[in-house]
Order: C-alpha cells, then structure tokens, then sequence
C-alpha cells in the first residue's frame, strides 16, 4: 500500500489533467497515475495537434478553465501562436501547439496544483464492494502496488477502472458495435512554407474551400485539408495502403518548418484488445511512410522534408462508454442543450470517422454549443467514482462531438471539481451539490451556459466564407455553415 488519497485520477491525458488540477486546487489530495513518463494523452503520447476547438462559430470562446490557461502559457513559452483561423473543417479557431513545450507545462501545472504523481505506473486492476471502489493496483518496476482513495476518477479514455470493477458498458456504435479507426499523427520537418503556399494557390481547386490569397498568407498556422483525387490514385496505383484517410489533412506548427500530419486510418481495430493495437502500429507506421513520399512528390515545399517522428503509440478515437445516469444524444449536441447540471461545454463538430465505408461526417462545428451534464459521468452502481474524457455515457454520434481534447479537459475539470466538493462534504459522487459545482467553476473562469456570464469573444478567429463542395476533402457535411 502506497497512497491514500482523497483523489486518485486513472490516466494523465487531457480529462486527467483537468480533473487532477481541478481537485488539487480545490483542497483535495490528489494521485495522478500515468502508465508512461510524461503525461498528455493524446495531447503528447499520440502527438495529436492542434486542439479543437474554444470557439463557436461566432468566435465566441466558450471553452476557458483550465484549457484556457494552458494555451495562454503555451502563448507566453513561444510554444503556440494561441487560437488561429481554421481552413480546413469549418471551426471557428484551432490552437496548434508544440509537443515537447507541452509536455514539460503539463507537468509543471500538475506539480504546481499539489498533485501527487506517479509515472511509469501502469493500471492493473481494480476492487470494490457494495458499490465502492476500494483499491486500486498499479505495476510498475517498484512490482505491484495498491492505493486506497476515497474517491476514484476514471480517465484512461478507455474505461478500464469502469470494466475492472464490473459496471456497465457498451462499445461503439449502437447497431453493431463498430468503432471509429485510428490515426497515427506523425510531425514533417524542414518543409519550405514560401513554396507550400505558392503551390497552395496554384492548386487551391484541390484544396477545401478554395482557400483565398488573403486566407493562405494571412494564417499564423497554415492548414491544408483536400487532394482526395490524388489519394485515391496513390491508393490504386499501390502506392498508399487502402485504408488510409482519402484525404491530405496537415497543420502547421509553431517552430519552424514543421506540421502534424492527420492522414492515416485503419479500421476494425478494439483499442481495448492488445492483439489489434499491436497491427494497428504496424501498419499505420507504414502508412505514414508512404503519405509522407507521396507529399514529397507532388506538393510544393516538401521536397526536402523528413519525418521527425511518430507518436509513442496510435491515437485510438473510440472504445467502451460508460453507461451512466444520462446518455448524451446528437440532439443534444445539435441543439445547444443546457442541462442544470451542466459542467462542460463543447462545441466541436459530430466528426464521424467512418467504422466502415469511406465518407467522415463532420456535422455542424461552432453552430451548437452544448453542455455536458454532470449525470453522464457517474457510472452505474458505484457512489465513488466518476469517468471524464472520452469515456463519458454518450452516444456513438454525441461522443463524435465530446471526444475531443479542449472539451475533455474541460470535462476533467467539472469532475475534479465535484470530486473535491464530494471529499469535502464527505458524500457520495451522486450526492454532491451541483449548483455548487457550477457555481465553483464560474469561479474558476470557466464558462457555463446560462450561468450569467459572457464568453469572450474574437471575430478575427472567424472567415468569411460559405460552406463549399467537400468532395476534394473526403468528407460529408450535411450541416455546414449556411444550413
């Protein structure tokens, strides 16, 4: 027995991050686990980039907290340009960062809130009884090690504290269990930018949107999203695998010379199964070789260029939801849905990476901004223990709006918050106060629907422009900007 916490939060990405700050901060002592030795999650681990998205499509930022001050120190270290426009899925604003300047922020804000942290601690197992988790048990090179907290939340992504103690689940898309793919990000060096934007408007008929002079040299962080026809003879021709995304999907960095590429996909794959994450990492790292020879060949400014490198592991999009006291619903998403016990709000897109066929969806970004009800993070049959991130009770089609990373950390800050409340008045997680909650991350700068308070707002974030054919972007939007 190693720790005794009031909190022990199960996984470092961007849900933990948030839910461990919040707790800390909030009086309560704090375990943050993490299976690798850095924390982010997908932040850092599987270097996706840029994060998505603060804004509405006003421009209003309604994502703030602690997501908020992590881009504005990302800001002020020179390792993000902050919120930038987005030419590639409609949102009002992404935020680029670099990697390795994250990493070492994220650890510095844990640190500085008072969290304890284990690295190198890989989550093992959990127990509990008459709907209480007891222990948890983690391995690593000290051997086999228990922790016995008040109060457990679940941030793996992948709900394994949830399926270790035996509360309810389901995987997937409701009709058949199917998963969305996953992407291995990889990061390009030494491109020349002066001639990736001159081909740019060369061939800005390929590009989403059609992309302006104005819109490509005034972008602080250019981003590119199109070439499905070139994709698609790569692919018959043999030179790219079959299953790799149908279109070219890069961003550029903030140092010099640098993008993260979103560009391979592989299907059928059970991030919770060893078996498939291991063919997965194969043959996405294969994939990333040939997209990277591919754009060597035919787009200006990557003649030169190298991969600098992978992520640690494949980003995984979806696994196991919990089933909790409320299910979202893509209404809900769809509809800007406030709930009383609302903790969160997200306003990114249903982006639907297709379990089968070709065609992603991405429905109606910045139109709707919606809450995340407090309800969709309690699990059934257990009083301590609460899931944020991915993870969260939601639908196939809602969570393809909640997955992403500025709306779990924000997520994971709602929770910390409830959970430091819940030690504090020594309840159950179904018994705290949640107009408390609400009213403590108010507070805290977070923002909340109809909670009085006005999302600040920054109308250069958004271009002026319609929605166009998104047949060059291989995908659908049934629901963009002017529907």
């Amino acid at each position: 027995m190693i720790s005794e916490p009031d909190v022990c939060v199960v996984g470092a990405g961007p849900a933990g991050i948030g839910a461990a700050i919040a707790a800390a901060r909030n009086g309560a002592k704090t375990l943050l686990i993490e299976r690798y030795g850095f924390i982010g999650g997908n932040l850092t681990i599987a270097m996706v980039n840029p994060m998505f998205t603060f804004h509405d499509i006003k421009g209003r930022q309604v994502i703030r907290g602690i997501a908020g001050e992590l881009v504005d120190r990302l800001v002020a270290m020179t390792m993000s340009h902050g919120h930038v426009s987005d030419l590639t899925f409609d949102n009002a604003s992404m935020t680029p960062f670099d990697p390795e300047g994250m990493k070492v922020l994220l650890l510095d804000m844990v640190t500085e809130a008072g969290v304890e942290l284990l690295l190198h601690s890989t989550f093992a197992a959990a127990y509990g009884s008459d709907g209480r988790v007891e222990t948890i048990i983690v391995e690593n090179k000290s051997g086999r090690q228990a922790i016995r907290p008040k109060l457990v939340i679940d941030c793996s992504a992948d709900a394994d504290v949830v399926a270790r103690v035996g509360a309810p689940f389901v995987k997937g898309r409701e009709e058949d269990g199917l998963m969305q793919p996953v992407t291995l990000f990889f990061r390009i060096g030494d491109i020349d930018f002066d001639r990736v934007r001159a081909w740019m408007k060369s061939n800005r008929s390929q590009l989403k949107g059609e992309p302006t002079d104005q819109e490509i040299d005034g972008q602080k962080a250019l981003a590119l999203l199109g070439l499905n026809r070139m994709m698609e003879k790569a692919i018959e021709d043999g030179e790219l695998d079959a299953q790799v995304a149908p279109r070219v999907l890069l961003y550029q960095l903030p140092r010099q010379g640098q993008v993260a590429v979103n560009c391979t996909r592989l299907q059928g794959i059970d991030g919770t199964k060893a078996e498939d994450l291991t063919r997965a990492e194969i043959i996405t790292r294969r994939q990333a070789l040939q997209v990277h020879r591919l754009l060597q060949r035919h787009v200006g400014g990557f003649e030169d260029s190298c991969i600098l490198d992978t992520g640690i592991q494949v980003g995984v999009r979806e696994t196991r939801h919990i089933v909790g006291d409320y299910r979202m619903t893509e209404d809900d998403v769809l509809n800007s849905r406030h709930f009383e016990d609302g903790i969160a709000c997200g306003t990114f897109a249903i982006d639907i990476h297709p379990p089968d066929g070709r065609t992603q969806t991405f429905t109606g970004s910045g139109k709707a901004v919606y809450e995340i009800p407090y309800r969709s993070l309690l699990p059934q049959g257990y009083e301590n223990l609460l899931v944020a991130g991915r993870c969260i009770s939601a639908t196939h089609a809602a969570f393809g709006s909640v997955r992403v990373m500025a709306t779990s950390m924000g997520i994971g800050q709602g929770a910390g918050t409830a959970a430091s409340l819940a030690i504090r008045n020594g309840c159950n997680t179904r018994d705290v106060d949640v107009r408390t909650v609400r009213r403590m991350l108010i507070e805290q700068g977070q923002y909340l629907l109809e909670a009085g308070v006005d999302p600040d707002e920054d109308r250069a974030l958004v271009l002026d422009r319609a929605e166009t054919d998104t047949a060059v972007a291989g995908h659908h939007n049934p629901f963009g900007r002017e529907g």
